[in-house]
């Protein structure tokens, strides 16, 4: 799923794991890339939409069917980080 224009949030040697970047936050320009170190093909994604598909597929990887437990940890840390943030703010 590479596009002709990938983005270019990591630079030349950009690692693995997941970069979104918003050009301003008054456009709906937004791009995302996404590389795991367990050797899932890479990814990009451009638009608002197509960024936000692009991490809900990213953190399933890393939460659910990554092979790596150290990624399937850290991605179950940030999931229940977010639910009890998101259950604080509802009381």
């Amino acid at each position: 799923m590479t596009s002709g224009l990938a983005p270019t949030i990591g630079g030349p040697r950009p690692g693995s794991g997941l970069r979104v970047r918003f050009d301003h936050r008054n456009t709906e320009l937004a791009s995302a890339d996404f590389s795991c170190r367990c050797g899932l093909p890479a990814q990009d994604a451009i638009g608002a939409s197509a960024v936000q598909q692009l991490v809900v597929r990213a953190e399933r990887h890393m939460r659910d069917d990554c092979p790596l437990p150290d990624i399937r940890r850290a991605a179950a840390h940030r999931d229940a980080a977010r639910r009890r943030l998101h259950e604080s703010r509802r009381k």
